[in-house]
């Protein structure tokens, strides 16, 4: 008679082994379809299909300040977050989050770290032919088309910040990259918040650890998606305290609060309102629908100023789907997309997740993660991410990446798990050259 214990360990292994053989079919798709595509057809500049960039083995120096922030981290944060108490655990694997993605995009060398924001195609240069704030919103629409490929590809919310700093004297690149490790802080601690306030004290110490280390770290050093994650995951943080407190002072301003930052952020990237099964399966998993009204008034409120301002959110939309169809979108097959991206997303979130998500039904995250895969197909269904998802998912990643958490039944299976996020985070990044 087979025990309990081995009963579940073999149900756990066949769950894995499908799971592995799904993502491995899918992989082997994506990867012989998108090298023949780039072939046959190199307008979809994939360069190293189904990822943007190329594939160049580089192995030097620079990768280990890497190697040693990953073996530290898998060593002592198990037992770190463990004893410490939960927002300085919090505080900790933030900026070791942060860290990592640092010593990453460093590995090729500090220029490497600004490379991407000095690009012509990024926001910081499109910025040079920006007039002053408030005369760059009220023409923004009318000027859309001779802007570069990131500023007229998205609302003008994070050109406006970059011209805020150029008018306090930090309209610097490297203050621009600046703020992609700061959202990659501000992610961490706002998924982890979130986590301890839905799964309580035992699964935020397993789960917490994980959100240091994954595969997706490469693109987040480099990429202005990482501050648009950041504050996405802020904003869903604080509808999350007005959806679990018992003071109803507190549960409005939260409401109010996580509604104005939501609102902001849909200023930085039309993907916002892709989040919204991701915010109702937490609402449902709380069952509290009160903080609606207020967090719709908090972000009504950012839609009119910036409507005041001549900016309107939905024709934005419209322009910008314009652009985006007439450009590199238009060579770019919508059916192997709508695979490649979900193949990409694999090996960004790392071993670690995609085994994790056998263990759904036993894991009180479940609603999180599946309401931010519930997210990611509708962003896939969309037909507006066709490839670069390393960079455009950014903001979903984090969310599903808590489901490692269910592995982390011991110590040392922790470590190895977190080992092996770690481990497939530096093998992508000596082995992909990307744009982010």
């Amino acid at each position: 008679m087979i025990s309990p214990g081995r009963a579940a360990r073999v149900r756990f292994g066949l769950s894995v082994a499908a799971i592995v053989g799904g993502v491995g079919v899918l992989e082997w798709y994506a990867f012989t379809r998108g090298f023949r595509l780039n072939d046959r057809l190199p307008a979809v500049k994939l360069g190293a299909g189904p990822f943007v960039g190329t594939w160049h083995f580089r192995l030097t120096a620079l990768i280990i300040p890497a190697l040693a922030i990953a073996i530290a981290g898998v060593w002592f944060l198990p037992v770190i977050v463990e004893r410490w108490r939960a927002r300085h655990a919090i505080v900790l694997v933030s900026a070791m989050a942060a860290g990592f993605a640092l010593v990453l995009a460093a590995s090729d060398g500090w220029s490497a770290v600004i490379a991407p924001v000095t690009d012509t195609t990024e926001y910081w240069a499109g910025i040079a032919k920006a007039r002053p704030a408030g005369d760059y919103l009220t023409t923004f629409l009318a000027r859309q088309g001779g802007y570069s490929v990131h500023v007229r590809g998205h609302p003008p919310g994070f050109t406006l910040l970059l011209l805020l700093l150029r008018w306090a004297d930090l309209g610097s690149a490297w203050a621009a990259a600046a703020l992609s490790f700061i959202g990659v802080a501000m992610a961490v601690a706002a998924v982890g918040f979130t986590v301890w306030r839905i799964g309580g004290p035992e699964v935020f110490r397993r789960t917490l650890p994980f959100l240091a280390f994954a595969p997706y770290a490469v693109w987040q050093g480099t990429s202005a998606d990482a501050f648009f994650s950041g504050v996405i995951a802020t904003g869903i943080a604080m509808l999350v305290v007005a959806m679990t407190t018992t003071q109803r002072s507190v549960e409005v301003a939260s409401a109010v609060g996580g509604g104005l930052v939501l609102g902001a952020a849909c200023f930085l990237t039309f993907g916002v309102p892709t989040l919204a099964p991701l915010v109702f399966a937490i609402a449902w998993r709380t069952r509290r629908i009160r903080w609606i009204v207020p967090a719709v008034v908090g972000a009504g409120a950012v839609v009119v100023a910036f409507a005041l301002h001549h900016y309107w959110w939905f024709t934005g939309l419209q322009h910008t789907r314009m652009f985006y169809a007439a450009g590199t979108a238009k060579f770019r097959p919508a059916f192997y997309f709508f695979f490649a991206n979900l193949a990409v997303l694999a090996i960004a979130l790392g071993p670690a997740a995609i085994a994790g998500l056998s263990r759904l039904r036993r894991n009180p995250l479940a609603v999180i993660v599946v309401g931010a895969l519930a997210c990611v197909l509708c962003a896939d269904a969309s037909g507006l991410s066709k490839a670069e998802t390393e960079r455009i998912w950014l903001i979903y990643m984090p969310w599903i990446v808590v489901a490692a958490g269910a592995l982390a039944t011991t110590v040392r299976r922790q470590r190895v798990w977190l080992g092996a996020q770690a481990a497939g985070a530096v093998l992508v990044q000596v082995m992909l050259v990307s744009k982010w």
